[in-house]
C-alpha cells in the first residue's frame, strides 16, 4: 500500500472519533439529568379506576399516598398490597407515570351470595373465595341468600366453613341458569341445604347437598328440574336429595 493511500485513510478516521465522543457525553449528561428529574418528581395527581363500592377516601387512607410526595419514592407493589386490604378490593395494580400521575387500577370482588343474620336482616356479601364484603350504598345484587353461618362478619377474613367456601366457588363457576335455580342456602350441622326458586307448584323445594361435589350436584339439580319437575306441575316435591353420586332421591307429597 502506498504512502499516499495510508495518509488518506488516516485523515478520514480522525473526524469520526471526535464526532462520536461528544455524542456519548451528551447522552450520558441527558440520562443523568433525566434521572435526577425523576428522582425529585412530585406526585401531582392520583387516578383511581375500577372502584365502584370502595370509596376513594378509604383507598387513599389504605394506600398512604397523597399528592406532593416524591412519585418515584413510592413502591407500587407495597401500595397495591395495602389496597387489597379493603374488603371490596380483590386486586390492585399501581403504576407511576412520568407525567407525575400515580395510576391505580382496582378490580373489585363480585358477590355470589348474601349472608342473612339470625334476625333475618341482610348482613354482608360473599364472593367466590369466601371473602366477606360489607353492605354499601349502591351495591344491590340478585344472588342466593346464605343462612346459618356462625362466623360473624370480618373485613379481612374469609368464611371458615370449608363446605361453604366450596359451594361459593361452585356457584360462581356454573352457568347463570344453574345459579338462578338456587334461592337460599342453609348451613345445618356442617352440611348444606339449598332451596330452589319457586317451582310449578309455586313453592321452593328443599335440596340436601351434603358437604362436597357441589358443581356436579348443581348441574344435576338443573337437569332434574327441567326433566322431572317443570314438565309435571301436578307433582309436589317435599325434598330432593343429591348426596349420592349415582342417583337423585326425592320425597313427594
Amino acid at each position: 500500500m502506498s504512502e499516499s493511500k495510508r495518509s488518506r485513510r488516516g485523515r478520514y478516521r480522525l473526524p469520526h472519533r471526535w464526532i462520536l465522543l461528544p455524542a456519548l457525553l451528551a447522552t450520558a449528561v441527558t440520562g443523568l439529568l433525566g434521572w435526577r428529574w425523576l428522582a425529585t418528581l412530585p406526585c401531582r395527581q392520583i387516578v383511581i379506576e375500577g372502584a365502584h363500592h370502595a370509596e376513594r377516601a378509604a383507598l387513599l387512607d389504605l394506600a398512604r399516598v397523597d399528592t406532593g410526595m416524591v412519585l418515584f419514592d413510592l413502591d407500587p407493589a407495597l401500595v397495591a398490597d395495602r389496597l387489597v386490604r379493603h374488603p371490596w378490593v380483590a386486586h390492585a395494580e399501581v403504576t407511576r407515570l412520568p407525567t407525575g400521575t400515580l395510576a391505580i387500577d382496582v378490580e373489585e370482588r363480585r358477590p355470589v351470595a348474601l349472608v342473612v343474620g339470625a334476625d333475618g336482616a341482610p348482613s354482608h356479601y360473599l364472593d367466590a373465595t369466601g371473602a366477606q364484603m360489607p353492605l354499601v350504598p349502591g351495591a344491590a345484587y340478585d344472588v342466593p341468600l346464605v343462612r346459618g353461618l356462625r362466623q360473624p362478619y370480618h373485613p379481612v377474613q374469609p368464611v371458615q366453613e370449608e363446605a361453604v367456601r366450596a359451594f361459593l366457588a361452585a356457584l360462581a363457576a356454573v352457568p347463570p341458569e344453574v345459579e338462578a335455580l338456587v334461592s337460599e342456602v342453609e348451613v345445618r350441622g356442617g352440611e348444606l341445604w339449598a332451596y330452589t326458586t319457586p317451582g310449578p307448584a309455586r313453592e321452593a323445594v328443599p335440596v340436601r347437598l351434603g358437604r362436597m361435589g357441589f358443581s356436579d350436584k348443581l348441574t344435576r339439580l338443573h337437569a332434574f328440574w327441567h326433566q322431572a319437575v317443570l314438565p309435571r306441575p301436578e307433582k309436589h316435591f317435599r325434598l330432593i336429595d343429591l348426596r349420592f353420586d349415582s342417583q337423585i332421591v326425592t320425597e313427594e307429597q
